[in-house]
């Protein structure tokens, strides 16, 4: 859903600002990048978007909040060109009438809550709303789709997401 006017600029604010909260820092995204993962394979992590335009991010990461909240961002910190939630503790999920359903690892979760930023602000060429977010086998990779279809793609924690 492409959302326009006031009520994108507060749920792109809301949803950013929660999102960057739970962002790694800087210095677990840099180790994680030179290989220094905590369990597994390392790899850097990166978000792929496919549509609606082809883009690749390589900072970020993942994070499991009080146990039952997963979170991902991906891209500038200022503005991350991905950004997903699965769980109760996702910023607008009451607004957005998102699922609340507590994250329990691997597997598909629909109607949670997905940013992508492709423009210079929240307000140019962003897509956000409801959607699919899989997360596969190894627990740190894994796919997501917009339920309007306007934007999909694929994103890899580059280790076992830090647990806050």
């Amino acid at each position: 859903m492409r959302w326009n006017g006031p009520w994108l600029a507060t749920a792109s604010a809301a949803t950013a600002l929660a999102l960057v909260v739970a962002r790694p820092s800087a210095a677990q995204s840099a180790s994680r990048a030179k290989g220094g993962a905590a369990t597994g394979a390392p790899s850097t992590p990166s978000a792929t978007i496919v549509k609606p335009k082809a883009r690749t991010a390589t900072t970020g990461g993942c994070r499991i909040l009080g146990g039952d909240t997963f979170s991902g961002t991906w891209g500038p910190s200022q503005l991350p060109t991905l950004a997903l939630t699965i769980g109760p503790g996702s910023a607008m999920a009451d607004q957005m009438h998102a699922n609340k359903a507590p994250y329990r690892g691997p597997g598909r979760y629909e109607n949670e809550i997905v940013a992508v930023y492709l423009g210079k602000t929240a307000l140019e060429d962003s897509y956000m709303g409801l959607g699919t977010v899989t997360v596969n086998r190894d627990g740190r990779s894994g796919t997501f789709a917009l339920n309007d279809g306007t934007a999909s793609g694929s994103w890899s924690c580059g280790g076992a997401p830090e647990k806050r």
